[in-house]
């Protein structure tokens, strides 16, 4: 046998061998969620329209907040600990996010990685920092944040009559809008967005037609010191096609390129805080694990979870599992028209029992989708015609 053949033979064999012990490991996590959730899987892969990561046993992938270091993520980063992982699956231009319970004499490693929605990626690394020695220490001034540049972007009919509200803060804070139909009435109020940022945008959505709508912005700091804008006026009888409002911001972004403008670590209370501004709105995967559990490249570790028996490690739940999971695959920006989640229930809404809301009935994806999987496309709960608007909206 030439030695060309023998080359490739044993290529051959270590390819074999390799994609063994990757299926091994995906193996063995799929066999310890079916050890007890069978019936679920039986159930759930015999849908006519299965979702992949369901059909293919990748249970973690939606399921697990820690990711656990195999070998395959060993060559991105090297250590004996497994490295915390945190998502934020929102597309923003800012992210603001804390690391809590680090020791503050510890080195530690973070890497941190943005996509933005045509998934292009930029990565952030920060070597060796240790919480005691920043200098940035975040303390009350006690003054509020002062909101500036408040405006409205134009009327537009998707499932529901729509605008965005966006506004400026000198200082990175929460988004709220207040609105109604009379002057000086606000009876409305969108969801508060806890993400701190300083360019803030917050859609309103159910709109009703051909009426002037009041309105004003809150935001609140990292501190809880509030502001509210004066009240303001739109009216919403000049509408624009949905479509043609998408293609421009989406033209628009595309010309962007993907960087970081400015990086900022800071220490918030006994937590090591990171900012980030972009050039264009991206999602965010934080990695981050001490720097002196360093293993050989060699020999990159591979470590399990460890729970206690009959516990799972760091589950999603609530708006983390319905909502932001399904944000990491299919972000806001390309799902187009959609209906909002996220939202509570109006006392003119009524929902029916077999379509799933979090707490204080507020919807989410999974509200009406069924993501194990359905009989209909896009995994739908109910027929998508004008039943199952009427299941929730009388009178549509």
């Amino acid at each position: 046998m030439t030695r060309t053949k023998c080359f490739a033979l044993f290529c051959v064999v270590l390819g074999v061998v390799l994609c063994s012990f990757a299926l091994s490991e995906n193996d063995k996590t799929a066999n310890d969620c079916l050890s007890c959730h069978e019936k679920v899987y039986k159930n759930g892969i015999s849908n006519l329209f299965p979702h992949s990561p369901f059909k293919e046993k990748q249970c973690s992938r939606c399921h697990l907040r820690r990711q656990i270091m195999t070998r395959s993520t060993a060559s991105v980063i090297k250590h004996a600990e497994r490295p915390t992982v945190l998502s934020r699956p929102e597309h923003l231009s800012e992210h603001a996010i804390l690391l809590k319970g680090l020791s503050p004499q510890s080195a530690y490693d973070i890497s941190i990685i943005f996509q933005d929605s045509a998934g292009h990626e930029v990565r952030q690394e920060f070597r060796g920092i240790v919480p005691a020695n920043v200098r940035n220490v975040k303390t009350d001034d006690r003054k509020p944040p002062e909101i500036s540049e408040v405006r409205v972007g134009p009327v537009v009919k998707g499932v529901f009559l729509e605008t965005a509200i966006t506004w400026e803060t000198d200082e990175p804070s929460t988004s709220c809008v207040e609105y109604g139909y009379s002057s000086g009435q606000y009876g409305s109020r969108t969801g508060e967005d806890i993400v701190l940022v300083k360019q803030h945008r917050v859609n309103i959505h159910e709109l009703e037609a051909g009426k002037d709508c009041w309105f004003r912005v809150r935001s609140e700091d990292i501190f809880g010191n509030e502001s509210v804008s004066a009240g303001l006026v739109f009216n919403t009888g000049n509408v624009s096609p949905a479509s043609d409002v998408e293609q421009e911001r989406a033209g628009t972004e595309e010309a962007i390129v993907l960087a970081v403008n400015k990086s900022e670590t800071f220490v918030l209370n006994s937590d090591l805080g990171l900012g980030f501004e972009l050039t264009k709105p991206a999602n965010m995967r934080v990695e981050y694990v001490k720097a002196q559990d360093v293993a050989s490249e060699s020999e990159p570790q591979v470590q399990a979870a460890t729970t206690p028996e009959g516990t799972h490690a760091e589950l999603r739940e609530g708006k983390e599992l319905a909502i932001d999971v399904c944000y990491q695959c299919h972000p806001p920006r390309d799902l187009g028209v959609s209906h909002p989640v996220g939202v509570a229930v109006k006392e003119t809404t009524r929902v029916p029992e077999d379509l799933p809301t979090l707490e204080g009935g507020v919807i989410t994806c999974v509200t009406c989708h069924d993501v194990h999987g359905g009989r209909r496309q896009y995994f739908a709960r109910k027929k998508i015609t004008k039943d199952i608007c009427v299941s929730c909206h009388e009178g549509y």
